[in-house]
């Protein structure tokens, strides 16, 4: 169980982790695109032969950003295009995109293009008709390619294929069969309740302490459980179970599991034993 606990925990750990740094990088990316969308207000404005003008607060709307303007201004769509495509070519990873150029109050669509794979900015069409000068919103969206998700999918794949292999492990290693109470080590069946080891329908009983023995190395099965807490959790404060007592019980239970060599209990020296069970 404590090494599917690792397991479970180890997979939150990574999708916390992530999930925070996907947030931080989503916080920084969003403050940018912001500076740079005002960026692409002030030389519209510029374009206009505005400076004095202010570019407003930059509005987020879902997955579109809004540019708005302090002042009227008209332009012409090969300068606003060329402008737009330049800025965001420079100063973000977006390669296709979504312009739109909309009445302040109507919300009209006056101009609009898109650039992707296929239409570059120069092959934009309508770039010489210029607008009059009123009041514009300039609307840009970005298109993401499903690509740019392709790392996030493939991080939730790797994290559900590792707690799978976790919990097949887990589940593979204990094999637990019929009920909770049998347990397979190798080619024996151990039964903790009737304390008695099974193997080719030969069963070998098992005294209380034998039984409480093999249970704590089989839940730390292929890790060294050390002298002292085997003395705690199996004798706890029964007294005179000291030196060789506990020697003596891991030479019993050596013997009655001597019959299949996938199965070994080794002594550790100075620290304490080991279960071993090859796969």
């Amino acid at each position: 169980m404590r090494n599917l606990f690792y397991f479970f925990i180890f997979g939150l750990v990574i999708l916390f982790t992530v999930q925070g740094c996907k947030e931080d990088v989503s916080k920084i990316q969003s403050d940018h695109i912001e500076v740079v969308m005002r960026r692409i207000g002030n030389d519209i404005l510029l374009q206009s032969s505005d400076s004095i003008s202010v570019v407003k607060p930059i509005l987020f709307e879902g997955d579109k950003y809004r540019i708005q303007f302090g002042s009227d201004f008209s332009f012409l769509p090969d300068n606003l295009v060329k402008t737009i495509d330049i800025i965001l070519k420079k100063e973000l990873p977006y390669e296709d995109y979504l312009v739109k150029i909309e009445a302040c109050e109507t919300k009209e669509v006056i101009y609009s293009y898109e650039i992707n794979q296929f239409v570059k900015f120069d092959e934009v069409a309508c770039r010489e008709r210029s607008q009059p000068e009123d009041c514009y919103e300039v609307v840009i969206q970005f298109i993401q390619k499903k690509e740019q998700n392709l790392s996030v999918i493939i991080l939730i794949v790797l994290l559900t294929i590792s707690i799978s292999m976790g919990s097949y492990y887990y589940y593979k290693k204990r094999n637990f069969i019929g009920n909770t109470n049998t347990i397979k080590i190798g080619e024996y069946l151990y039964d903790a309740k009737k304390m008695i080891l099974i193997r080719k329908e030969k069963t070998i009983e098992l005294t209380s302490k034998e039984s409480e023995l093999l249970s704590l190395l089989y839940e730390s099965a292929n890790e060294t459980v050390e002298r002292d807490i085997i003395l705690n959790k199996v004798w706890g404060d029964e007294g005179g179970y000291v030196g060789r007592t506990l020697d003596v019980y891991i030479s019993k239970l050596r013997k009655k599991l001597d019959n299949d060599a996938s199965v070994q209990l080794k002594n550790i020296r100075g620290i304490g034993y080991k279960l071993i069970i090859e796969d």
